[in-house]
């Protein structure tokens, strides 16, 4: 016999069940060996594994110093200021971001992007997404001029050759060479 009947039972405060998705990002690049001042494309791919819908997904992927934005290409949502701002996507979900870029320096550097949703996210291991290293690649456009005094000399006489190499950029040139064999019998 229980003489006290009022503690026989016991119950939890109301459980509410969370949402959770697991979202999973991934970025390539078109080119990782760009010529400087050439456009790099970066591909940014984001999917909604679920179980559930998410909601407030976003992206960072602030282009690393030595980027020039050129243009971006979202299948959903816009890409401001290194934010590429999704919002909800449904379970199997899939969002594309095409950013182009201008490279800008000489340093090799890795681009890195982020995503987040308001859900829990029960697998974090595939929330950032980096390329291989990018190293770019110097140019210089070289040109070269030639001119003659005197483009139609006596037998006999001298002439005297004028050539101009010139480097137009936009980096340094080492190892410049130029060939100038003489033709005929001069």
């Amino acid at each position: 016999v229980d003489n006290d009947t009022s503690n026989d039972e016991a119950s939890t405060d109301s459980i509410n069940a969370q949402s959770v998705a697991d979202l999973s990002i991934s970025k390539s690049v078109d080119n990782a060996a760009p010529y400087y001042g050439s456009d790099v494309t970066f591909t940014i791919t984001v999917t909604n594994n679920g179980p559930n819908g998410a909601s407030g997904v976003e992206v960072t992927d602030a282009l690393p110093g030595g980027l020039v934005l050129v243009s971006s290409d979202a299948t959903v949502g816009s890409y401001v200021d290194g934010v590429w701002t999704i919002g909800d996507m449904e379970n199997g979900a899939t969002a594309t971001l095409t950013i182009v870029a201008t490279v800008n320096t000489l340093d090799s550097f890795v681009n890195t992007a982020s995503v987040s949703a308001n859900e829990k996210d029960n697998d974090t291991s595939n929330d950032e997404a980096s390329t291989d290293s990018i190293s770019a690649q110097s140019v210089a456009d070289l040109s070269i001029s030639k001119s003659v005094d005197n483009a139609t000399p006596y037998y006999g006489s001298d002439v005297t050759f004028t050539i101009t190499v010139t480097n137009n950029g936009p980096n340094g040139a080492t190892g410049v060479e130029v060939t100038d064999a003489p033709l005929g019998p001069l």
